[in-house]
């Protein structure tokens, strides 16, 4: 006598398992590295140099704000740490249309960024930017694998609740 085993919902296993890259790549791998990204981009904010008082042209702490996470747009998994530096109508605002202002006087542009990080003939680089990144590398990664792995299986049921309330 022969034993019989029945397994169903195999098909909605199988249309699970062919959705779930794509779904994976778009959302788990992206938001992984974003949350890598963090906890470089927090180091990246405690090292920065920070002014000790305001000057005419300069606010403590105006590049620690710039710091930010962003997504790439020639690579579709792509994230990296970057500085946002001022948007063309927030300088010409600025300006008020003066063309003779500098914009290199607006308080709010973290454009002198570089001048840190790489240093000028006149200014001791003091890099910030480099630092987190060889310093937080490993956490980093480490912080993106347990996010994909707690992620991976969310939006593997979820896609399975999807496809099984569909076959129903």
């Amino acid at each position: 006598m022969a034993d019989e085993i029945s397994v169903k919902g195999l098909s909605e296993l199988k249309r699970t398992m062919e959705a779930l890259p794509a779904r994976i790549g778009e959302k788990v791998v992206r938001a992984g590295l974003r949350a890598a990204g963090q906890v470089m981009r927090k180091d990246a904010q405690s090292r920065v140099p920070i002014l000790k008082s305001p000057s005419k042209y300069r606010k403590p702490g105006t590049v620690k704000r710039a710091i930010v996470i962003k997504r790439s747009r020639k690579d579709k998994f792509g994230v990296y740490i970057g500085i946002k530096l001022l948007k063309a109508k927030q300088i010409k605002a600025f300006k008020g249309g003066k063309v003779n202002k500098a914009a290199a006087q607006n308080p709010d542009d973290p454009f002198y960024w570089l001048f840190l990080e790489f240093g000028t003939a006149k200014l001791t680089k003091t890099p910030f930017l480099r630092p987190a990144f060889e310093a937080k590398k490993f956490e980093a990664l480490r912080k993106f694998e347990e996010y994909c792995k707690q992620r991976v299986v969310k939006e593997a049921e979820k896609l399975a609740q999807e496809m099984g309330s569909k076959a129903a």
